[in-house]
This record gives C-alpha cells, sequence and structure tokens, in this order.
C-alpha cells in the first residue's frame, strides 16, 4: 500500500484501554492483534501486575494498576468497559468524567433504570457509548441479515436459536444480584440481540427455565424463549450452560415462505434451501465479530455519528430480556406492544 495509507490509518488508531483484565479481555486483545495499526491498546486492572502481563502479553502501549488512572490518561482515548455487570454505571460515570468514550460489555446494565443512567451520563459528558455485541457484526449473521433484506427468504415465519454450552458460572457472575440473572441476562442476550437484528422487535414474550442443574449458580442456568413479531413470525431461543453430552454447534436456522436459511454462530458459512436444491454461501468477514465491532466504535467516533449499537439499542436488548424475566417469574405470556 502506499505509505500515505499507512499515515492514514495511523492518524486514525483508536487509544482503547481495556479495563478489567479477565477471560473475555484475553479473547478480545488476542483478536486485535490483527488489526494493531488501526487499536493501540493498553490495559487497566485492580491488580497491578496482571495490567502488565496482558501488556506484555498482545503489545500494549501502556498498562495501569487502577481504572482511576487509566480514565485520568491523556493517551487513553477509549474504554472497554469488560467488568462485571454491576460494575457498568460505575465505571461508565468514570469514562465519562474524564471524556472517554465508552466501549461497554452486554448486557449494558442489569436494570432499565441503571441503563437510562447510563446513557444519560454518557450523553451529558458528550462522549460515544457503544454497546459490545460482538454476535451481531458476525460474518454469518451479517451475511443472514443480508439474504433475509433481499428477500431470499421471502416471509420470515420461525427464527431458531439454540446453544448448549457447558459452562461453570463462578464468582459474581453466580450471583444472580451480581449478574442480574443468569444465563438469559449473560450469554443468552446475545441471542435476543440476533432475534432483534434479523427479525424486528418482538410484540410479545413467554419464556420458562428449565430445570436446575448448576446447584453452586443462584441464577437460571437454562431457558427456552418463544416471541411473535408483528406480522406473526415466531422466534424461538434455547440457551443453557447446563449440559450432558460432548461438544454441540451454535445454530441459527431461518424459515420463510420461500426458502430457510441455517448456520453455526461459530462458522464460515450459510446454507440455503429452498425445496429444490441446498447451497452454501461462504460468509466474508471475522467469524467472531469482534474486529469490525471496534471497527464500528472507532468510526462513528471520527466521523461524529452515533455508533450501530448505540445505548439505545443496549436498552432494548435488555428490555427484552428483563420481559423474558417477568415471564419466566409469572408463568405468563407478557405483552411488550399491543
Amino acid at each position: 500500500m502506499p505509505g500515505g495509507s499507512t499515515e492514514v490509518r495511523r492518524r486514525m488508531s483508536l487509544k482503547l484501554c481495556v479495563v478489567g483484565c479477565g477471560h473475555f479481555a484475553r479473547i478480545f486483545a488476542g483478536a486485535m492483534q490483527a488489526i494493531a495499526g488501526e487499536v493501540d491498546l493498553s490495559f487497566a486492572s485492580r491488580d497491578a501486575q496482571r495490567a502488565a502481563e496482558y501488556a506484555a502479553a498482545f503489545n500494549g502501549k501502556a498498562s495501569f494498576g487502577s481504572y482511576e488512572a487509566a480514565a485520568a490518561d491523556s493517551d487513553v482515548e477509549a474504554m472497554y468497559l469488560c467488568t462485571p455487570h454491576h460494575l457498568h454505571g460505575e465505571h461508565v460515570a468514570l469514562a465519562a468524567a474524564a471524556g472517554k468514550h465508552i466501549l461497554v460489555e452486554k448486557p449494558i446494565a442489569r436494570t432499565m433504570e441503571e441503563a437510562r443512567l447510563i446513557v444519560q451520563t454518557a450523553n451529558q459528558a458528550g462522549v460515544t457509548l457503544m454497546v459490545a455485541e460482538n454476535y451481531r457484526f458476525m460474518a454469518v449473521v451479517r451475511l443472514a441479515k443480508k439474504l433475509i433484506d433481499g428477500g431470499t427468504l421471502g416471509g420470515l415465519r420461525l427464527i431458531q436459536l439454540q446453544e448448549e454450552a457447558d459452562f461453570r458460572p463462578s464468582q459474581w457472575r453466580a450471583s444472580r444480584d451480581l449478574n442480574g440473572g443468569g444465563v438469559l441476562i449473560d450469554g443468552g442476550i446475545h441471542k435476543i440481540d440476533i432475534l432483534l437484528y434479523l427479525a424486528g422487535r418482538p410484540r410479545d414474550v413467554y419464556a420458562t427455565a428449565l430445570p436446575q442443574v448448576l446447584d453452586d449458580s443462584e441464577g437460571e442456568d437454562g431457558v427456552v424463549i418463544v416471541t411473535h413479531s408483528k406480522s406473526g413470525a415466531v422466534g424461538l431461543i434455547n440457551h443453557s450452560w447446563a449440559k450432558v453430552h460432548g461438544r454441540e454447534p451454535k445454530w441459527v436456522s431461518v424459515s420463510g415462505t420461500k426458502a430457510r436459511i441455517s448456520f453455526d454462530l461459530a462458522g464460515t458459512h450459510v446454507t440455503i434451501d429452498d425445496g429444490l436444491e441446498e447451497r452454501t454461501l461462504e460468509a466474508p468477514g471475522d467469524r467472531r465479530g469482534i474486529i469490525p465491532m471496534v471497527q464500528e466504535f472507532r468510526d462513528s467516533i471520527r466521523q461524529g455519528r452515533d455508533p450501530e449499537i448505540t445505548g439505545s439499542v443496549g436498552m432494548e436488548d435488555l428490555e427484552i430480556t428483563l420481559k423474558a424475566y417477568e415471564s419466566m417469574g409469572s408463568g405468563q405470556r407478557v405483552v411488550l406492544d399491543p
């Protein structure tokens, strides 16, 4: 590439501090190595040694032994809040007060009241707030959206999202209060966001918890959700942390009046079946969706526009999630938009 292009990338580089050096922060930082010229990482932790280790492992420009030190550093332009759910409000307030743009992990908050305060805080500070919902940016999800919007499937009839993972929540994730719930608000909210992205806002929600397997988790470890869109299309989510047998794919199937598409959320292609033939399309782009998510965050800052997943989008995901919890508690269907 011409030298000018390298210079443009350098000027556009996002100086992003990863706040909270846990398991997913490691996955995130590893993915960022592919676009090292576009994102300059630093790391902040309550444990200075841990932050320094992450910086050494992932070419970090700096490390901080406190979140406050990271917020006060003039070389930090934005903060990626990869911290427990119950701390999102506190950490958004810290970043916003320092004038840092904010990429906050999903869910945006545990309650709608917390979420509204987070959005208000960012707005009043004049900083960009984006929810880190990488599933929406997965290559297979983007291709599915293109096919649906292009009319390949005809009218939507049924969207199914399935995941059964062998996961044992610990520490704050095992606490219903600190996590905001169980598997649904933690991992299932990814599926809710995909459902809204592909089919739009549902008009009603029904949810039920599966029989509990993980006795050391206060929150539910499995949930089934049924929704109806305004057009009548049915959404079906089965998301569970507890399973008996080996590794299962995380799959999505979307049926329409003309055809059906299916894909693995960890995969690289989408299968189309119209009843006459089955064909496979490669899904170009990032399999995990992390890189385009960060690029969208950076571009929204540089271009002075809202990011694709604003705080309002994160609030809608949370609203549907909380309505599902309401349904689980009452045993009744909850109507969102009469």
